[in-house]
C-alpha cells in the first residue's frame, strides 16, 4: 500500500489537519451507511442523508498531490467511484469498488475491495445515494 506522494513525509501541520479532516468524512459516511442498513433491517428511518432504501454513498477521491480522480482496476473491473466499507483510524479506508455505466449512468456494487491510506486523500467527491448488498458483518 502506498500514496503517490514519493519521498515526502506527512509531518507539516496543514497536511496532518487535512487527513484528519477526510479522516472524519469518511467515517461520519462510513457511519450513515451502517445507521441505513440497521434501520433497514428494523423498518425504521430515522436518517435523513441516506434513507432506508440506500445504504451507500458512492464517492470519488482525488490524490492531494495532483488532484487527479484515483481509479483502480482489480481483476478486469475498472473502478473510480467507491463505497466506504471501514474506516481505520486515521490511517487507512477499506473502499468497495462501485462501477457506473457510461450509457446509463447506473452505479452498481462489485465484491472487490482495496486499502487506501488516507494522507493519499486529498479531496472526496460525494454522489447520490444508491443500494448495494451488505454483510451482515459490515454492522460490527
Amino acid at each position: 500500500m502506498a500514496c503517490c506522494v514519493t519521498g515526502t513525509t506527512t509531518t507539516n501541520t496543514n497536511t496532518i489537519q487535512t487527513n484528519g479532516s477526510i479522516a472524519q468524512l469518511l467515517r461520519k459516511i462510513d457511519q450513515l451507511q451502517k445507521e441505513a442498513i440497521i434501520a433497514n433491517a428494523t423498518n425504521q428511518c430515522d436518517n435523513c442523508m441516506i434513507s432506508a432504501m440506500f445504504n451507500t454513498k458512492p464517492i470519488a477521491i482525488y490524490f492531494c498531490n495532483s488532484g487527479t480522480r484515483f481509479e483502480v482496476t482489480v481483476n478486469d473491473v475498472t473502478a473510480n467511484l467507491f463505497r466506504i466499507e471501514e474506516v481505520r483510524g486515521d490511517e487507512t479506508v477499506v473502499l468497495r469498488l462501485l462501477v457506473a455505466d457510461d450509457e446509463t449512468g447506473e452505479v452498481t456494487c462489485t465484491t472487490y475491495t482495496i486499502v487506501v491510506r488516507i494522507d493519499c486523500i486529498g479531496a472526496c467527491q460525494c454522489f447520490d445515494p444508491i443500494n448495494c448488498e451488505t454483510l451482515c458483518s459490515q454492522l460490527i
